[in-house]
């Protein structure tokens, strides 16, 4: 469906545009005659106002439903950190690291540790450092 409004807004627009600049020109030659300049109002109104507006409007539905898709994308990632960030807490009585949301999560460590900074934050969680330096995050 997207391919088919894609390929329509195309058409519209690639019809539309270039004969309003056409008629347009026509128009403000002061050499056509008033019987041409109406076929030309005549032109613009039925046909290439209403082609643009169609390809405009059908341009705007696609940017709005990328739009709705990307959205939709966002929230099922956060909605499957959450659920991994939940399993990994009540497998390791409170406690993650960031090792362990990067592998159990597929994300990278950089996106992993923000993510758990974000949630030590909103869950008033406390840090301790191991041995070896990593950072321990224990939720209450």
């Amino acid at each position: 469906m997207k391919l088919v409004k894609k390929v329509l807004a195309f058409c519209f627009l690639f019809f539309g545009i270039p004969l309003t600049v056409v008629i347009m020109l026509e128009l403000m030659n002061p050499k056509t005659t008033t019987k041409d300049k109406e076929n030309d109002v005549a032109a613009l109104t039925i046909l290439t106002v209403p082609s643009t507006l169609i390809g405009c409007w059908l341009s705007w539905s696609l940017v709005q439903q990328n739009k709705k898709e990307q959205e939709l994308l966002v929230e099922s990632e956060q909605k499957r950190l959450q659920l991994v960030f939940l399993e990994l807490i009540e497998n390791n009585a409170g406690t993650i690291t960031v090792l362990q949301m990067t592998k159990n999560a597929e994300i990278s460590t950089q996106k992993a540790q923000q993510y758990l900074d974000e949630k030590a934050k909103e869950l008033n969680a406390s840090f301790e450092v191991t041995e070896n330096g990593n950072v321990l995050y224990r939720f209450s």
